[in-house]
């Protein structure tokens, strides 16, 4: 039973911190920020939230649980340079234009 305690304490804390690093990004974010964009930072603090809670609804978290949160939070870390200067990354805030893509013909 130790384990399980162990594995749900390092959970929440992963979690933990996908929170507060996805409420910052939220708070950032202006009214020019795509809807999506703010809806996949809301379904993260969300999960983050159901997953940290787990073990209140006898679901304990192991090795999976670990990975899963450690990936997101890897992939927010990852992704923390485009977020520098409290500033949303282009890409966020408006849909790239066609005419940037060689490829496509005018």
């Amino acid at each position: 039973m130790k384990d399980l305690y162990l594995f749900a304490l390092a959970n929440a804390g992963l979690c933990g911190v996908i929170v507060f690093i996805s409420v910052c990004r939220l708070n950032t974010m202006q009214g020019s920020v795509l809807l999506r964009v703010q809806s996949e930072y809301a379904g993260y603090i969300g999960a983050a939230f159901a997953s940290a809670l787990q073990p209140w609804w006898n679901e304990w978290p192991q090795w999976g649980s670990l990975a899963m949160a450690g990936a997101l939070l890897l992939g927010l870390v990852a992704s923390s340079h485009a977020w520098r200067r409290d500033k949303p990354p282009a890409t966020a805030t408006e849909p790239a234009p066609l005419s940037d893509f060689p490829e496509i013909p005018q």
